[in-house]
């Protein structure tokens, strides 16, 4: 929407139009168009509505309800602004000089306070100003640091970039020597076990044969139809038996050599580990190493571009905030938190001074929760402000170095004119 600053009518070209800003009192002092036409300066403030985006009509209420139509105040010792037209003349004191009501008279005029607002207002631009000029000394410091921690990472990765090759030959060639050795100890291992697995299976069957044997023997022996000698029998079997049991036992309680030579084997191979696989987990830890770095070096850079090096103080940093309900904890280039609810991983930044966390825990029913930060100026670190606007969508407000810029020390040096949307 296009603002006009207009004026209370003055008769002489060359006075002065209150109501108008200095910068444009010449353009009215000329004349005034409106629809293409040309309107005398006689009409100005005639109480009647000669255009229809109201601004023949800045000091009546003629043109109410115009928002495109302000009103000056001059506020001398204060702060400049400016009024919708369909304020002035409606009794209520807008200006602090009280020029948009200048008709009240007596005990109903409006008091000058431009004086008390213009000390104020001065003191709090004087306290902005202190930390502008802190916060901007941090944010040059930050960016020296981010450029030379910038330069640091890309050497590292050449570096990286430069060794890989030699790294993963020389892995190569461990692979090969140790494929190699591993074939020449099977085929060692192959002729020390051969004989002794042969000399098992030999033992085996001749145990087995004598059990057969026995097994026969018993089988053919012929059995009295007398309970005495059935008896006899029995216990005779059950005395062989018994004694083949106790050989067993014997047996089973003898020292197993062969085992316990395989056993001291396996054990001094476990305590004394072969210098070339050792070697080979070095090397593919040393590879594994290098291009983990390269991956996470590479990542952060491209997650902090240069335009954004005055917030590089904020990486590995998280900043708490707490409500009655919740504690919030925004770790940047990481995660937000709620609690032990998350609202998002980070996503970058969208401005130069915004940035957001998405794809967090999904709502019942509803999206997935998200954050938005937005980065005030100032020279400590802390979250101002976070609340929910509108369901699982988190609004943060953080103060940073990294949003103070230059031309707000020329705003608050020389403040511009205040437009009526604008906080006092």
């Amino acid at each position: 929407m296009k603002f006009t600053l207009l004026s209370v009518f003055a008769c002489s070209p060359a006075a002065v139009i209150r109501g108008v800003a200095p910068e444009v009192q010449s353009k009215y002092l000329q004349s005034l168009h409106c629809g293409g036409e040309e309107v005398a300066l006689s009409a100005i403030n005639d109480d009647y509505c000669d255009c229809d985006d109201g601004s023949d009509e800045p000091g009546t209420g003629a043109c109410s309800g115009q928002e495109a139509t302000l009103f000056h105040c001059p506020n001398v010792e204060s702060t400049p602004q400016v009024v919708y037209a369909s304020r002035v003349g409606d009794g209520i004191c807008d200006c602090c000089d009280g020029s948009d009501e200048a008709h009240l008279l007596g005990q109903r005029a409006c008091p000058n306070t431009c004086r008390e607002e213009g000390q104020r207002q001065s003191a709090e631009r004087e306290k902005k100003l202190e930390d502008l000029r802190a916060g901007l000394k941090v944010k040059l410091e930050t960016i020296s640091q981010a450029k030379q921690q910038k330069q640091e990472k890309e050497e590292q990765i050449q570096r990286i970039n430069g060794e890989l090759p030699g790294l993963e030959a020389q892995l190569t060639e461990l692979l090969k020597k140790k494929e190699e050795a591993d074939a020449v100890r099977l085929q060692a291992d192959c002729k020390t076990e051969l004989p002794r697995l042969r000399q098992k299976v030999k033992d085996l069957e001749e145990k087995l044969a004598s059990l057969e044997s026995q097994l026969a023997r018993v089988q053919g022996e012929t059995t009295s139809t007398t309970t005495k000698k059935v008896v006899s029998e029995y216990a005779k079997w059950m005395d062989g038996a018994d004694a083949m049991e106790d050989e067993k036992d014997e047996t089973d309680m003898e020292p197993d050599t062969t085992s316990q030579d395989t056993q001291e084997v396996d054990g001094g191979a476990d305590q004394e580990e072969d210098p070339l696989e050792k070697e080979l987990k070095e090397m593919e830890g040393v590879l594994k190493s290098n291009k983990d770095l390269r991956s996470r070096l590479t990542k952060e850079l491209e997650e902090l571009r240069e335009e954004h090096f005055g917030f590089a103080s904020l990486r590995d940093k998280c900043l708490e905030f707490k409500s009655s309900e919740y504690t919030y904890k925004l770790c940047f280039f990481k995660d937000a938190k709620q609690s032990f609810t998350r609202l998002g991983n980070w996503d970058g930044f969208t401005s130069p001074t915004e940035a957001v966390f998405k794809n967090g825990e999904m709502c019942f029913g509803g999206p997935a929760r998200s954050l938005k930060v937005s980065f005030q100026c100032g020279a400590t670190e802390e979250v101002v402000s976070l609340d929910e606007p509108s369901r699982c969508n988190y609004a943060a407000v953080v103060r940073h170095s990294g949003a103070c810029v230059e031309t707000m020390m020329e705003e608050l040096e020389s403040p511009r004119i205040r437009h009526p949307k604008e906080e006092l």
